[in-house]
């Protein structure tokens, strides 16, 4: 009698900077990013992701730091003992918020004190 296995990961995090389009000893095009997911007691996970072939080409374009991604696929381990997800859907969530543009300050006028210290 045979047993069924399952393994299924699903991740939403944010990603660490572009996704990079890299090439194997094989010749098969993939593209790597990471995923940094906050835990409520402070610590930050990392997640190696892997998408291979032309779904990767197609979505690195739009994995850029900051971005929020959620990510659908299965763990591979190395020979060298590194976990990476490959990713088989990928979702792409929230845009990362711009920065607060900065207003120069007003320039303090120093007439009233000026002022002040005429009228003394």
């Amino acid at each position: 009698m045979s047993t069924l296995s399952l393994q299924i990961v699903s991740i939403i995090g944010n990603a660490t900077k572009d996704a990079e389009l890299k090439v194997s000893k094989d010749g098969v095009s993939y593209v790597t990013f990471r995923i940094a997911i906050s835990g409520q007691d402070g610590s930050t996970t990392f997640y190696n992701i892997l998408v291979f072939g032309h779904y990767g080409e197609v979505v690195r374009e739009h994995i850029t730091r900051g971005r929020q991604i959620f990510v659908n696929g299965k763990l591979q381990i190395s020979e060298k003992g590194y976990i990476s997800v490959v990713a088989d859907h990928i979702e792409l969530l929230a845009r990362p918020k711009p920065k607060a543009k900065i207003e120069p300050m007003e320039e303090v006028s120093d007439e009233k004190e000026e002022e002040e210290e005429v009228e003394k």
